[in-house]
């Protein structure tokens, strides 16, 4: 049996805990914030998120909804 490895972590160290400080301070969504900027896709980014937050904030005001009325 082979052992997984995930290369970014560091010998001796446990890996770290995703926050919301250190959210962007990740590796990868520095190179996604990277990736929107060099190729101008910014307006498309925002439309993006703008969906998603709307989303999630029907799903939340739905969830309080649900548990005043019981």
């Amino acid at each position: 049996m082979s052992k997984t490895v995930n290369l970014d972590e560091k010998p001796g160290q446990a890996p770290e805990v995703m926050t919301i400080k250190n959210f962007r301070s990740n590796g990868d969504i520095e190179n996604f914030y990277r990736y929107i900027h060099d190729n101008g896709l910014r307006r498309e980014a925002f439309m993006l998120m703008e969906y998603a937050i709307s989303k999630v904030a029907k799903a939340r005001k739905g969830k309080r909804k649900a548990t005043t009325l019981q």
